[in-house]
């Protein structure tokens, strides 16, 4: 388990890195919301109902993301359980930190987007036909499904705190750091459906927040090489 300490530090970068890379949702998800906003809370409707739906929508994606953090902290937990008996636990936390390191350089355009093969994959569409298949649902039901179901869309910055995730120790608190995770998307998401997307596309803070996810794995790593002796053990890995 790590130290009290680090897991406050990683869920504080966890949560700005997701506060500045979450205008990178716009270009991904952007037309997604869009259409919801537009097919579920047209203009039209009262400023009540548009903004229950803007928050039942991102309790919706924040329960997926929570969904990821519970799964991938209990398989984590084996491994870590398993890991521990071998002596090798330093190696869960390395696995963990080149992931994160990876899919943040991919944000910040060092690397290709590992999570492009599953747009071409057609998950986006299917996305799309469940959007469409939940037109008769209730006013209540629907942004929960439609938030739901876009954070399932692939996204480097989901997978990179889902590396966090893994090695939170337990598949609570693996939900606890995706949920912190997803609080910091929540300004974007919800200006998505307030704010046009051209203005949106003009904030430019995707590179500082695959910054820190590079920092974190980094601090993975080292917390990985401080197991093993390589380096000195400090309060921070």
């Amino acid at each position: 388990m790590l130290p009290l300490c680090a897991d406050r530090a990683d869920l504080a970068l966890l949560f700005a890195a997701s506060l500045l890379g979450s205008v990178h949702c716009v270009g991904m998800c952007g037309p997604y919301v869009a259409m919801c906003t537009a097919q579920f809370a047209p203009r039209g409707m009262s400023r009540t109902s548009r903004l229950r739906f803007r928050l039942l929508f991102n309790v919706g994606r924040i329960a997926t993301y929570c969904l990821i953090g519970l799964s991938v902290g209990a398989f984590g937990e084996i491994a870590l359980a398993a890991a521990f008996r071998l002596g090798l636990m330093g190696v869960i936390s390395l696995a963990s930190g080149i992931a994160a390191a990876v899919f943040g350089a991919s944000l910040i355009g060092w690397v290709k987007d590992p999570t492009g093969f599953l747009l071409r994959g057609g998950i986006a569409r299917w996305l799309n036909l469940g959007r469409e298949r939940i037109k008769g649902a209730s006013p209540s039901v629907a942004p929960l499904i439609l938030g739901s179901l876009q954070g399932l869309l692939p996204c480097a910055m989901v997978y990179a705190a889902a590396s966090r995730a893994a090695i939170a120790g337990s598949a609570e608190l693996g939900a606890l750091t995706m949920g912190v995770f997803g609080l910091g998307t929540v300004p974007a998401i919800f200006a998505l459906t307030v704010l046009p997307q051209t203005l949106l596309r003009r904030v430019k803070a995707q590179r500082l927040s695959g910054a820190l996810f590079v920092l974190l794995g980094a601090l993975l790593i080292l917390r990985s090489l401080a197991s093993f002796g390589f380096v000195p053990a400090t309060r921070w890995w």
